[in-house]
């Protein structure tokens, strides 16, 4: 606040949550292609919504990701957001994340959220080929939810709430010892690491 009064900002416009209304549609758009939830699916919707705080980008996510899941999958990812609290998003995110099925596909979106983004698509599907990962597949299932976008231009886009629990992933694997994480993204310590290495070789 102090910043924005030192830049001659003096009154903050606060965002209003979206309605009930609006998230079920927002949510029925993406869990069943409908502004509507399917019948046996109402309540389990309203559920989801609750339990997600109406935020716009976990109903686009959690939706995608229920879209063709059965409704015993519905308890379940019910039954993990009742555990998280209503201020920790990106473990509701991540709820979407554990659900990826493939193993393959979980690389492939901490690869993107670490190293990919803005980058040509094709580029990194060569790239991540090369690793021996079927990244044309991946990269389509991680679209289909909403895990990550293809602008206009082929470029491979990420919301930052996305790239933030992605990167947290990693992070977690070693929190004190960076050397010891699947993946680096900072410069910093990637050449700190280099550098202990050739002080060890010399």
């Amino acid at each position: 606040m102090h910043l924005l009064r030192f830049f001659g900002v003096y009154q903050v416009y606060t965002v209003e949550e979206m309605d009930e209304s609006e998230s079920l549609k927002l949510f029925s758009w993406h869990a069943f292609k409908q502004p509507s939830p399917k019948e046996d699916f109402a309540t389990h919707s309203t559920d989801v919504i609750a339990y997600s705080g109406r935020l716009p980008l976990a109903l686009e996510v959690l939706g995608s990701y229920l879209s063709d899941c059965e409704i015993t999958e519905w308890h379940n990812v019910l039954e993990k957001l009742k555990c998280i609290p209503h201020d920790q998003v990106h473990e509701k995110l991540k709820v979407s994340f554990d659900g990826l099925k493939d193993v393959t596909e979980k690389q492939i979106f901490l690869d993107i959220a670490c190293f990919f983004i803005g980058m040509d698509k094709k580029d990194v599907i060569q790239i991540l080929n090369g690793c021996g990962f079927f990244a044309d597949i991946g990269i389509k299932v991680l679209v289909e939810r909403a895990l990550v976008t293809v602008d206009n231009k082929n470029k491979i886009q990420m919301h930052d709430l996305l790239r933030d629990m992605g990167r947290q992933i990693v992070y977690v694997e070693s929190p004190t010892d960076p050397e010891k994480r699947s993946r680096l993204w900072r410069h910093e310590e990637v050449f700190d690491i280099l550098a202990k290495r050739k002080v060890i070789t010399n």
